[in-house]
């Protein structure tokens, strides 16, 4: 029998939410796969960011061999920044690692795919695709998009207007990745599957606080969205027989928003980040005096001489004290209304990267304590804040599951993902994967 496998993504959902959700009984589908298979806790990546996660997700490899470390990067030898895309993913995805073997791929709404390339197969990009021609191969996909109305992501900005035209906006995207995925699915021939609601991580980080309080309205309209992507989820698993493996997971966890920490107005507050421009409007108006600066979330990359353009820390010692001095300090800061620690750990780069862009990767990634969301912006008043979000990214509590019961690994992270798929269509992994494969296979 020919082997297949089916991956779907849930982006954003904790695995300790789908624990709750299955005991409920909300998500009957759900209840039944865990029941038939092994449903496990599983790490992101630093920082836990949509386009790092799903980026080594797909290639199997950490930052440093990637190349994506964050959702934006510095433009070497500057202090501009741009947005990563598709095409600064340097590394194979799985689905052109298992196109060597003649295999074909459908992959639907993966974020950090756009602009679609060239693959055997169909892609449909995902966050953050602009138009439907660009993120789509083939371009004879398109009409068959257009005609079923599809729509590539929730329109956030309806926040600003309305909570229930937002709520209005990701059932209709939802309905409609509803009916892609499972048009997809049913008509086109495949050995790999994937598809990606991304509709879960923007329900999180608008309406995480009303599951949280028990809301009466927006609360039961949580638990209705999750209903509905466990039918859809249903319907998708009609479509499986014995031989196909089926993987289910999330890029991170989520938890709830106590308060959002401006990381670079500590850094001026301290003395570490100096600006020759008040008010500074981006990091090129940064001083030559100033030592480190942060981008998000919770980036900190020492101002170096010979590797940023306005460089005064010396490699070497200097370099060293003074990421040891930051580490200190930001561990110590606390949220004075509670006097509740802020930061968790402190990673330094040599820590949790290594590949060939590893002189890319941060200096410093700050892991924050749950509910302390980190942001890079240069331009606030004051370190603590709230914004327009109530739910965060976390770097534990993201799940895995696949529909076998002889898992090995236990220590889980995304990056371990891409091994399981090659091996479940009898791939060999190549050896600069850095995820290992979790099933013993029979």
């Amino acid at each position: 029998m020919k082997k297949k496998t089916i991956v779907i993504g849930l982006d954003g959902t904790p695995y300790s939410l789908l624990q709750k959700l299955i005991q409920q009984s909300t998500c009957p589908n759900l209840s039944k796969l865990v029941s038939n298979g092994t449903l496990q806790e599983m790490k992101s990546t630093h920082p836990a960011v949509s386009s790092v996660a799903w980026a080594s997700f797909m290639t199997g490899k950490n930052p440093a061999k990637h190349g994506v470390f964050g959702f934006m990067e510095r433009i070497p030898n500057s202090y501009d920044i741009y947005f990563p895309n598709s095409k600064h993913i340097l590394s194979k995805p799985v689905w052109d690692i298992i196109r060597d073997y003649n295999k074909r791929s459908v992959v639907i709404n993966v974020p950090s795919t756009y602009p679609a390339t060239e693959m055997n197969g169909i892609l449909v990009a995902g966050f953050v695709a602009i138009d439907l021609t660009r993120a789509t191969y083939p371009n004879s996909v398109v009409p068959i998009l257009k005609e079923m109305g599809y729509k590539i992501d929730v329109e956030t900005q309806l926040a600003r207007e309305s909570k229930d035209k937002l709520f209005d906006d990701m059932f209709l995207t939802l309905e409609k990745r509803a009916t892609a995925l499972l048009h997809f699915l049913k008509n086109e021939a495949c050995d790999l599957f994937i598809g990606v609601f991304t509709e879960t991580d923007r329900l999180h980080h608008f309406f995480w606080e009303f599951l949280d309080k028990n809301d009466q309205k927006y609360s039961s309209l949580f638990l209705e969205y999750y209903r509905r992507i466990d039918d859809t989820i249903g319907k998708l698993l009609e479509n499986v027989d014995d031989n196909t493996t089926v993987i289910l997971l999330s890029d991170h966890g989520f938890c709830g928003i106590k308060q959002e920490i401006y990381v670079n107005h500590w850094l001026k507050e301290e003395g570490f980040l100096k600006f020759k421009t008040i008010p500074a409007k981006a990091l090129s108006d940064m001083s030559n005096e100033s030592r480190a600066y942060c981008l998000d979330p919770g980036r900190i990359y020492i101002n170096l001489k010979g590797r940023e353009p306005g460089g005064c820390v010396e490699p070497g010692n200097e370099y060293e004290q003074l990421r040891d001095t930051l580490i200190s300090k930001l561990t110590g800061i606390k949220n004075p209304d509670t006097n509740e620690n802020i930061i968790d750990k402190i990673h330094k780069r040599e820590q949790i990267y290594r590949g060939d862009y590893f002189n890319r990767a941060p200096d410093l990634v700050i892991e924050p304590k749950h509910g302390y969301d980190l942001k890079g912006a240069i331009y606030k008043g004051s370190l603590l804040s709230k914004g327009v979000f109530t739910g965060m990214h976390t770097y534990d509590d993201a799940f895995v599951y696949i529909n076998k019961k002889n898992v090995t690994k236990h220590n889980l992270e995304i990056v371990d993902v891409s091994a399981t798929i090659l091996a479940s269509l009898g791939i060999p992994v190549p050896p600069d994967i850095d995820g290992t494969n979790f099933v013993e296979w029979n």
